[in-house]
């Protein structure tokens, strides 16, 4: 898996968000907002393929969490990165 290129993180206030840019003739620019720890795992995927196991592993290494609980919240959140189109998977 990998983040998709063209998606820009930013912070607005105390809230960051994920712009993705539509390139067609109509502006139809998505936006998604993200918590402090979707943040956190993003800024740690930057450019780079992984896996499922390895952002668990980050999770746990960084946070004070057990396995179960690491692996439901990384499913959930790749799930929602899935759906709306902002990673990629080889």
């Amino acid at each position: 898996m990998r983040i998709k290129e063209d998606l820009v993180l930013r912070c607005i206030g105390n809230e960051y968000i994920v712009i993705v840019p539509n390139k067609g003739p109509v502006d139809l620019t998505e936006v998604y907002t993200l918590n402090e720890t979707s943040v956190w795992i993003w800024q740690q995927l930057g450019n780079k393929d992984f896996t499922i196991d390895e952002v668990v592993d980050l999770v746990m290494e960084h946070y004070d969490v057990d396995r179960k609980v690491a692996t439901d919240d990384v499913y959930e959140l790749m799930d929602i990165l899935k759906r709306g189109g902002l990673i990629i998977e080889d």
